[in-house]
């Protein structure tokens, strides 16, 4: 299930660049965020978007570009796949806002840069449900614990049920959770480092269906069954 939110409006990330690697296909990613969607470059012309000695063609046609919350090592990370290779931008925890996409090339040793933004689309609402545990007064049997000894002085403890009237007895109740179902779509420009006016390639791609938590409805705390096994003492 998703993390408890509330709907929030288009938003923006801003990613800055710590380190990049080119992989083979295969490795996982946070398929959550996963979109593929169509690439268009300057003049058709397709370029290499490197690293270092790490090389990743962009060529008008496909692309698969998934930003990945929770990367290697807790780092989010930025995977580009152009369907044979991919490259994984490693990026520092807590540079990720709601502004926008914003990878300085340059200053990092990638031969562009990045900017992109991404929006929300709401789909719909949907509802699920679960129980959890609570507490409510009631006649209910609590496990205690007593101190026995014999005439020579040898103790034990003895645990026991003991039935009455207490105001927490363990109970459950039912509860109605609503989701919000939304598609998200980015928008993502490589850019000459060198003048950032000149686009080299530019992305658009939306993920599948995603919902989110946007709210709960509670019912009453109902009594469990309070009866055990042996050895039971009532008050």
């Amino acid at each position: 299930m998703s993390t408890a939110s509330t709907p929030r409006p288009a938003a923006w990330i801003a990613l800055f660049l710590l380190a990049t690697v080119t992989l083979p296909p295969g490795c996982a990613t946070s398929e959550r965020w996963r979109t593929a969607g169509a690439v268009t470059t300057k003049d058709r012309q397709p370029f290499y978007l490197t690293s270092g000695n790490q090389k990743l063609l962009i060529a008008p046609g496909t692309l698969t570009i998934t930003p990945v919350e929770d990367g290697l090592f807790n780092s989010p990370q930025l995977v580009i796949e152009n369907g044979k290779d991919r490259m994984v931008i490693e990026l520092h925890q807590g540079e990720l806002t709601r502004n926008e996409i914003r990878i300085v090339g340059v200053t990092h040793g990638l031969s562009a840069n990045i900017l992109g933004t991404w929006q929300d689309t709401r789909r719909g609402l949907h509802e699920g449900s679960t129980t959890e545990s609570c507490s409510t007064s009631g006649y209910c049997a609590k496990e205690k614990e007593e101190k026995k000894c014999d005439d020579k002085g040898n103790c034990r403890k003895e645990k026991y049920w003991e039935h009455g009237h207490y105001s927490d007895c363990p109970g459950s109740r039912y509860v109605t959770i609503h989701y919000e179902d939304f598609t998200r779509a980015y928008r993502i420009a490589f850019l000459n480092p060198r003048n950032t006016r000149d686009e080299l390639a530019n992305y658009q791609g939306e993920t599948g269906m995603l919902s989110r938590e946007i709210g709960r409805d509670s019912g009453p705390c109902q009594l469990n069954y309070s009866g055990h096994g042996h050895h039971h003492r009532r008050h």
